[in-house]
């Protein structure tokens, strides 16, 4: 009973100290993730900078999966090269090594208070921002407090002769070690929290100051583990790029240090009287030596890394830019879902609306059928974006953040339609080709006249989504109105022909309407993403 009752007393505290680093990142996100992504989007060139700025926000995020994610992100749409990444992911271990001293500041005490602030901010306070707050003291404290439990819960397995004698006869084998560090910090998703547990191993004397390093250097390479898998999950070549460097660095780092493990435990025996922060020191040691040592040679690294994993052509309906690790930061997965959004959008431009036009002019099959291939990629990043969303649901979001989250919504159901419409068109134009049927040459002019208003508005919005800028997309609306007067004009035309007896105009009646409300339909989606710019949705 006294082993079940341990080994309960170890399940909820590990619980709790998860639960409350989770606690406790969501409330820094919501209270600093814009400002964390405003210092990644200001990094410069200088990879001293990139290691502090990595750094800060592992710190903040309570995790370097979410810096990872965050990274490849900006890779993924071209804000930051993979040089200047490697070095943010060398400041992200020294973040986690921050986080692993700040748990070395566990008293039951301490834990208390800050749960009952934490409750009390979350509970009573009127303002978000003091909610959010709260959310995270609270987190704090309940991490403290999962730490403390964990900890009396260590006590009665020395009376257990088993568990002493299995984790004695490891001491034996370290290369044994390190990998049940890799694979436990790979199981619970969290270096951290693996190394809250061997803290409170060690201090129990359950394990010997000999295992201590192979364990760090272990649980340092197993948090890269969930990246890694993750990566292969995405078509993004940049997440497996920087996922599989920073396993690698890792790995590099275990290589050299584990045969080095007895000077090593001297070292960290030296660091300090406490046993904890002796772990702690030693976890901080090998993360400053780690980016010490490989930070001069990002730009190397970067070069080898694009070397194995070279750049494919990707499928259009591949969602690139979809993280879904960043599902965890909402702030920055809306950002994502924005720029896969956007990529939508030129792809309906560039590869679609640009080719219709040629399409009724030359009957040309080629162009027809690229454009209904490209609309069935369409719907697919249609698709992928709207459940990258709801991947959201249940999160408690900022109003602004839903508001943007609406507005891309809006957005990508738009630049679906347009698809659509698109297509339609390309069917038009095939089965005036198939039947022999020409546009006079009056109506073939006014049908290009009115493409080119529609193309160029359609544009405009594009970029007033691309930039959210207001004035923009004022314009895209202001223009809508003269579009319509065209399009009433050239509708009079087009009947005035049919009057006169114009055989070519009264063949294409039907193609040449249609094709008038079908650009005047895309305009109107035009004007639709102009107002969810705008805020008007």
């Amino acid at each position: 009973m006294k082993a079940l009752a341990a080994l309960i007393g170890l399940a909820g505290g590990l619980g709790l100290f998860l639960f409350g680093m989770q606690l406790c990142s969501e409330g820094l996100q919501k209270v600093a993730a814009r400002r964390l992504k405003q210092m990644i989007k200001s990094l410069t060139g200088n990879p001293v900078i990139g290691l502090l700025i990595g750094a800060l926000v592992t710190l903040a995020l309570q995790g370097s999966s979410a810096t990872t994610a965050l990274v490849v992100g900006f890779i993924s749409a071209k804000m930051m090269t993979l040089s200047q990444a490697l070095g943010v992911l060398l400041g992200s271990a020294i973040g986690t090594s921050l986080t692993v001293q700040l748990i070395v500041f566990r008293t039951v005490e301490l834990a208390l208070l800050l749960m009952f602030f934490g409750a009390w901010l979350y509970l009573f306070s009127r303002k978000k921002r003091w909610r959010n707050v709260g959310q995270t003291v609270l987190g704090c404290g309940l991490l403290f407090y999962g730490m403390s439990i964990m900890s009396g819960s260590m006590a009665p397995f020395k009376d257990f002769p088993i568990v002493s004698q299995t984790l004695i006869s490891l001491e034996k084998y370290p290369v044994l070690e390190f990998l049940v560090g890799l694979f436990f910090s790979a199981i619970i998703q969290s270096s951290p929290a693996f190394i809250a547990l061997l803290m409170s191993l060690a201090s129990h004397h359950l394990i010997g100051e000999t295992s201590i390093i192979p364990y760090i250097l272990g649980a340092h390479l197993g948090g890269t583990v969930t990246g890694v898998i993750s990566s292969f999950g995405v078509p993004s070549h940049d997440a497996k790029r920087a996922a599989m460097t920073n396993f690698g660095i890792k790995f590099i780092n275990g290589l050299i240090f584990l045969p080095l493990f007895h000077p090593l435990t001297q070292l960290m025996l030296w660091s300090s009287t406490d046993i904890s922060r002796q772990i702690a020191n030693a976890h901080t040691f090998f993360s400053v030596v780690m980016a010490i040592g490989f930070l001069p040679f990002t730009n190397q690294l970067s070069r080898l890394a694009e070397r194995f994993f070279p750049e494919k052509q990707a499928d259009l309906g591949e969602a690139k830019f979809l993280q879904e690790d960043l599902l965890e930061v909402p702030e920055l997965a809306v950002d994502q879902a924005h720029q896969q959004t956007l990529e939508m959008g030129r792809i309906v431009r560039d590869r679609m609306l640009t080719k219709v036009l040629a399409a009724l002019q030359y009957g040309n099959e080629a162009v027809i059928d690229e454009v209904a291939e490209t609309e069935g990629a369409i719907d697919a990043l249609y698709k992928k974006i709207s459940e990258y969303l709801a991947g959201m649901a249940g999160k408690s979001l900022p109003d602004d953040l839903m508001q943007r989250t609406i507005q891309v919504l809006y957005a990508a159901n738009d630049f679906e339609h347009v698809g659509d419409i698109l297509m339609n068109i390309g069917q038009i134009a095939r089965k005036v080709g198939l039947e022999s049927m020409q546009f006079s040459e009056e109506g073939l002019g006014e049908l290009a006249a009115l493409y080119n208003r529609v193309y160029a508005n359609f544009h405009l919005a594009l970029y007033a989504f691309e930039t959210g800028d207001s004035a923009t997309a004022t314009e895209v609306m202001k223009e809508h109105p003269r579009i319509l007067r065209q399009e009433k004009e050239y509708r009079y035309s087009h009947f005035e022909r049919i009057q006169e007896g114009n055989p070519k105009t009264i063949a294409t009646s039907s193609a040449h309407l249609d094709l008038i409300e079908a650009l005047l339909r895309i305009d109107g989606h035009a004007v639709n993403i102009a107002q969810g710019v705008l805020g008007i949705v």
